[in-house]
């Protein structure tokens, strides 16, 4: 009777365990995303950002604030090519915000109060001449967003973060793609 119950109290025991979830550390890899050549000899990048500290603004808890990943996603995929020219990129809004929004479409046992993420990105791109006369110019606004239940775990906050910024570099990089091909379209490549 005995050696029954502690077989059953192992096997529950056994059973009970659960694997824990780790979530790997994200790494933006900026090679998955469309590279653009310029006709410039050489970059300036003017971050004019001032990140706002408010309740709403996260950029601080987070570990890839929107402001770096920008930055890396220009020191990694903006290149040049010619002899004169100078690209000038100003970064003018790379800011993340979390809102608590009241769920209209709640079912009786869903949660009153959501939360919004938004990714906002704003950039300006200048090609001036060697006389520093612009030449070309077009600025890109990237914006975008998703909602979560407000009572979730620290992972999938993270996970919904992660995604949320990986999807607006997406989304900012296809955009300056664009505008710069029909903006700039005599100088790039």
């Amino acid at each position: 009777m005995y050696l029954k119950i502690k077989i059953i109290l192992i096997l529950i025991f056994i059973i009970s365990c659960q694997p824990i979830e780790i979530i790997d550390p994200v790494k933006f890899d900026y090679s998955n995303f469309e590279k653009i050549y310029i006709d410039a000899k050489e970059v300036s990048i003017n971050d004019k950002y001032q990140s706002i500290f408010s309740e709403d603004n996260i950029e601080d808890q987070i570990e890839n604030p929107p402001i770096n990943l920008i930055k890396g996603w220009i020191n990694k995929n903006v290149r040049t090519f010619g002899n004169e020219n100078k690209l000038v990129i100003d970064i003018i809004d790379a800011s993340i915000l979390r809102k608590e929004i009241e769920n209209k479409n709640a079912n009786k046992y869903e949660e009153k109060l959501i939360y919004r993420y938004e990714v906002f990105f704003l950039i300006e791109y200048k090609l001036l001449d060697n006389s520093n006369y612009i030449l070309a110019n077009t600025t890109v606004e990237s914006v975008r967003s998703t909602t979560s239940q407000k009572y979730i775990s620290l992972n999938e906050s993270e996970l919904i973060i992660n995604d949320l910024l990986y999807s607006s570099l997406k989304d900012f990089t296809n955009e300056t793609k664009s505008l710069i091909d029909l903006y700039m379209g005599r100088y790039v490549q």
